[in-house]
């Protein structure tokens, strides 16, 4: 008697996850509502969420292209004031093939975005230069 209660409080959890899932899957219909944020809130010319993340990337590269400069020319300067030390030499270049990488990573990004993106979201008005 007590094994078939048990077996039964699975059973049910089980129809019970299962008729979840069913209904999550089949039952629920996605709707579609075109929201202008500019309406709702006070984000001036900002209409979509498109339109800030676009305003955004321009000075997200200008600022991690910064970076990458500033990172190299650091290297730069430990390997040249680096003397005799070979642990300082090794340092300035692992600081300068840092950069070099980081810089080639900023690329990729500003390529993906620049065509990749663009096309596959029909998107016309994305200028990162």
């Amino acid at each position: 008697m007590i094994r078939i209660k048990k077996h039964e409080s699975r059973i049910k959890v089980l129809i019970f996850v299962l008729s979840m899932i069913h209904n999550s899957i089949f039952m629920i219909q996605p709707v579609y509502a075109q929201v202008n944020i500019g309406d709702k809130f006070g984000f001036g010319d900002i209409t979509s969420f498109g339109d800030a993340t676009s305003k955004l990337i321009a000075p997200a590269f200008s600022l991690s292209t910064a970076a990458v400069v500033i990172y190299f020319l650091l290297g730069a300067f430990k390997y040249l004031s680096a003397g005799d030390s070979k642990e300082e030499v090794e340092k300035g270049r692992q600081m300068i093939t840092h950069a070099i990488i980081g810089f080639i990573l900023l690329m990729s990004a500003f390529l993906i975005l620049q065509f990749l993106l663009s096309s596959l979201f029909e998107t016309t008005g994305l200028k990162i230069i």
